[in-house]
């Protein structure tokens, strides 16, 4: 279940994460005024460094794993402004065309912080500083993980290639990375250790596909990750996650997990995506 806003998000997003607002320069992470609003929750005076979109929104998801907020921004230059700031504590680090999405955790919420405060005040407590520690020390109480989403293509692929429009392609894009990234979430979290790049990404591949399309589709599955029969195609995805010296051999494992995957998603079809996911994962399990 899920509910969606749209809105102007940018002071929405400030509210909880003061830093949002702060400038992306070189030494920011440093700097008193980022430890004010990272650290102690002071407001960022000033006006955030965000071109803003009408297609920008907040989901908010209940999952398995908890709840997350997904942050979608249209424009590419918002995406990876929002990503420094709360990814790379305002540092100017490059973000890579290929990233067009990032799962943040360890997010203190400011906001949830301060409801509380008044909400102990108004009730008549007195020792704000003593209910502080008590409330902080369940970090449940107030540490947010985010999902940051881009516009754009998914996996940089053109639409003529998946035959379709270019909205509609735009459109199945943010679906499939929505949920390509809500996998990531709940298996990471609820399977901490069991990893596998590989798997993984033709997993996390695999549900938002299904999400998006109704079904899976083997062959979107390898042209995402950039495999064409024993060939990879220059800079395709799956590069990202091997050695040069093991792609033959990742390429073998992808094809693999492809298949496995498309054999266990006919049982699985009709049931809650996040049911899908979980039923999923453990009959991949090493």
């Amino acid at each position: 279940m899920n509910t969606e806003k749209n809105n102007t998000i940018v002071d929405e997003i400030a509210t909880k994460y003061p830093q949002m607002l702060l400038p992306v320069r070189e030494g920011e992470s440093k700097s008193e005024e980022y430890k004010n609003a990272v650290l102690r929750g002071l407001p960022v005076p000033g006006k955030a460094e965000f071109i803003e979109s009408e297609e920008d929104r907040i989901i908010e998801f209940e999952t398995p794993a908890g709840p997350i907020s997904i942050i979608y921004f249209a424009l590419r230059e918002d995406f990876e402004h929002a990503l420094r700031a709360l990814a790379h504590k305002c540092e100017p680090v490059e973000i890579i065309p290929s990233v067009g999405a990032s799962t943040i955790r360890g997010l203190i919420n400011w906001q949830k912080i301060k409801q509380h405060k008044l909400a102990y005040l108004a009730s008549g407590g007195t020792d704000w500083s003593g209910e502080f520690r008590k409330f902080t020390a369940d970090k449940s109480n107030y540490i947010d993980s985010v999902i940051l989403l881009s516009g754009g293509y998914y996996s940089a692929i053109l639409p003529e290639e998946v035959g379709m429009e270019s909205g509609e392609w735009r459109t199945r894009s943010y679906q499939i990375r929505m949920y390509h990234e809500l996998t990531h979430f709940v298996c990471r979290s609820e399977f901490p250790e069991d990893i596998d790049a590989i798997r993984d990404e033709v997993m996390a591949d695999a549900i938002g596909i299904t999400a998006a399309n109704g079904d899976y589709d083997p062959a979107l599955a390898r042209l995402f990750l950039g495999i064409s029969g024993n060939t990879v195609k220059n800079g395709g995805r799956i590069t990202h996650y091997v050695d040069e010296s093991k792609l033959a051999e990742a390429v073998n494992d992808a094809e693999k997990w492809i298949s496995v995957i498309d054999n266990a998603l006919q049982n699985l079809y009709g049931k809650d995506i996040f049911e899908i996911i979980i039923e999923l994962f453990k009959s991949l399990r090493k």
